[in-house]
């Protein structure tokens, strides 16, 4: 009962995290699942191959300008110890500065790389999705690094409940075009961010203010947001190429395939939200630590995944047979994707403890190299080949990021440890001495 009580006590706190975890992100699938169904049954394939498109440009953008706030904000109040009403101020200051840069430039961008979606539909959408949808998500993530992931996870749900009943509300009301949605995204985000800065934060004990970053958090924002949005463009990427070399209709049966492999990424994507603020705090010093993190991470998500692809590969043809409007999609599609799977599993978890070292430079560079092979790979064999070139430059881009990732994190973690312990490196006696702090002095 001894051991049994201090199981809990050590893994309570972690598993109601991924709880919650799972319950937003339950929310959220069933919101992805609801808006991929209903639209692909609305839309024309041409039409749902822009819509696809439009997000292989939005998403790269969106991440370069607030997901990686959400990063800072957690990095400053828990890793840094930073005064969380300065904090607050200055990220809901660059949430709002950025996100109207943002809809100008995926408005712009986005115009030229998809004809199949208006521009008024496109400007209409990217306003929802890159100011007030951010507005919101910035504002739990102040909850979630001052009062804990459950608490702000409590919070999180709101969002992908107004999501799906804003879709729900379009297909009963109105005609289901991209551009109506955007209307009811636009209204339903607009609640969520209004309530999350004048009701959430205060009670929470910020205050709702605006204050100009200094250069240090401009420079960390860049460069925690620069490796997401790379990110972003390798998984998204393929689906804007296909637009700009006329395959709408590929593009859009490809998304579709896509997007239903992505959705059985759920229960992984569950563990990595609720766990990763734990690759960030840097421990008690011992050797080996962010390593030994990634794997336990990673050996758990890989058996996982194994099991997910195994069943995605044998039950597709029965899954979609029984999902509506899915009959379009090609069986093979899916199929060629289910690799992408354990891959997606094991690139991620070096990538946390590349975090966790305080490694952002070099994790940046990772990344950016990773979406800049699959960009190459896309535009060299989409042209030829379809949607098979489209999924070969995404599995050799993912295998690039994890080999690439796991060797770069093996090798921080030796030269970090060398650091900390330099008395056990000297005479090999592996007493633990050095810095008892858990201080990882590597210089990114």
């Amino acid at each position: 009962m001894t051991r049994i009580r201090g199981l809990f006590h050590r893994y309570g706190e972690m598993m109601g995290d991924v709880a919650w975890s799972g319950l937003g992100d339950g929310l959220s699938l069933v919101a992805n699942i609801v808006s991929f169904l209903l639209l692909l049954n609305a839309l024309e394939p041409e039409v749902y191959g822009g819509y696809v498109g439009f997000y292989g440009v939005i998403a790269p953008i969106g991440a370069l300008s607030w997901s990686g706030l959400q990063l800072l904000v957690l990095q400053r109040i828990i890793k840094q110890n930073d005064d969380p009403q300065i904090v607050s101020s200055r990220a809901l200051w660059m949430t709002l500065v950025q996100g109207v840069v943002a809809v100008g430039a995926a408005t712009l961008i986005a115009s030229l790389v998809v004809s199949t979606v208006t521009v008024q539909a496109m400007l209409l959408m990217a306003i929802a999705e890159l100011i007030l949808f951010p507005i919101s998500n910035v504002a739990t993530t102040l909850i979630q690094a001052t009062h804990g992931f459950a608490t702000s996870a409590k919070l999180r749900l709101a969002l992908p409940l107004v999501r799906v009943g804003s879709l729900l509300a379009t297909y009963t009301f109105t005609e289901m075009t991209i551009q109506n949605l955007a209307i009811a995204w636009l209204i339903g985000f607009t609640f969520t961010s209004t309530v999350a800065i004048f009701y959430v934060l205060p009670r929470f004990g910020l205050r709702p203010s605006l204050k100009q970053p200094d250069r240090d958090y401009v420079r960390t924002n860049f460069e925690l947001s620069t490796p997401m949005a790379a990110s972003n463009l390798q998984t998204n990427g393929d689906k804007a190429i296909m637009n700009v070399y006329g395959l709408e209709a590929e593009a859009g049966l490809y998304g579709a395939a896509f997007r239903i492999v992505l959705l059985s990424q759920f229960p992984i994507q569950t563990m990595n939200k609720a766990l990763f603020q734990r690759f960030l705090p840097e421990g008690d010093g011992r050797k080996g630590l962010h390593v030994d993190r990634a794997k336990r991470f990673a050996g758990t998500s890989l058996a996982l995944s194994l099991v997910i692809a195994l069943a995605m590969f044998t039950l597709t043809p029965i899954l979609l047979r029984f999902m509506p409007g899915t009959d379009k999609i090609d069986v093979n599609i899916v199929r060629w994707l289910v690799p992408l799977i354990p891959l997606l599993a094991i690139s991620r978890a070096p990538l946390n403890g590349l975090m966790g070292l305080g490694l952002i430079s070099r994790r940046a560079y990772l990344l950016i190299s990773s979406a800049a092979l699959s960009m190459v790979l896309y535009i060299t064999l989409i042209p030829s080949y379809s949607w098979r070139g489209a999924v070969i430059g995404t599995i050799v881009a993912e295998i690039y990021l994890a080999v690439g990732g796991w060797l770069m994190l093996i090798r921080a973690q030796r030269q970090a440890d060398e650091i900390a312990h330099p008395a056990n490196n000297a005479d090999g006696s592996g007493s633990e001495t050095g810095d008892k702090s858990g201080r990882t002095p590597v210089r990114t």
